[in-house]
């Protein structure tokens, strides 16, 4: 439903693949795609965040998010306009095959994530560059939407902590809560009713040390990230009951 809207609606208003082959709509991309998106993501859901002054008015920060929807990056890039910011998602290779949506992808900065191959480590050296620019940058440390039954964070990987560790950037926990109900994997997609609640919390800025080199130090800055986030989800839990809803079967 989302991707179609964004889609339709930027053709209608003439922008197309040619037009970022140019470079002509970089950061414009991302502005566009705002305007379209933010009034059906403030109108049709009811929003509850906190900690939001947690977020850096400027400089450089790295916000750590749960994954339990397809819904979360534009949860979580709510939160972020919210703050005036703009962010930048570490996001999977997959998402840039997408025609219809890779050319708004590279036209807004977002970071390709190329998992599991020789490549893979550019995406952090793109996300450093970002943050030494002073950006706000998004990740799933997870990986991928949580698989556990109960919705519990999977333990975090190593790119977070290696983007603390090699930018010096604050690393901020985070977690959504409610996104799972509207647009989970795995169960029946449920955009109705309207107003349906999502909630977000924005955690304290972790303080962390260690070699931006050492695979120990990425470890155990990982292990403290998973932790934080776990605690955040477990506090916002008891306000939304996870209502996901199995898939009909084809008759």
């Amino acid at each position: 439903m989302v991707r179609w809207l964004l889609f339709t609606r930027l053709r209608m208003i003439g922008v197309g693949h040619s037009d970022l082959a140019r470079g002509e709509l970089l950061e414009s991309t991302y502005l566009i795609a705002k305007g379209i998106l933010k009034p059906f993501l403030h109108s049709w859901f009811r929003w509850n965040i906190e900690g939001i002054e947690n977020v850096p008015r400027s400089g450089p920060a790295i916000l750590a998010f749960n994954h339990i929807s397809y819904l979360d990056p534009l949860a979580t890039a709510y939160l972020v306009d919210k703050t005036k910011r703009v962010p930048r998602f570490l996001a999977k290779s997959e998402l840039f095959q997408d025609k219809r949506i890779a050319w708004i992808l590279k036209g807004a900065k977002q970071i390709e994530v190329k998992r599991g191959t020789m490549t893979a480590p550019m995406a952090l050296d793109n996300g450093i560059t970002a943050l030494r620019k002073g950006e706000i940058v998004v990740v799933f440390p997870e990986g991928t939407i949580t698989d556990d039954p109960d919705l519990k964070p999977l333990p975090a990987k190593t790119g977070a902590a290696r983007l603390a560790l090699g930018s010096g950037a604050p690393l901020i926990p985070c977690a959504v809560w409610g996104t799972q109900n509207i647009w989970p994997k795995g169960y029946a997609k449920n955009w109705w009713p309207p107003r349906q609640d999502i909630l977000v919390r924005v955690g304290e800025p972790m303080e962390i040390s260690g070699d931006p080199r050492s695979t120990d130090d990425w470890r155990l800055v990982s292990e403290r990230l998973t932790e934080a986030i776990e605690v955040l989800v477990a506090s916002l839990r008891p306000a939304i009951p996870d209502r996901r809803r199995p898939k009909k079967r084809a008759a």
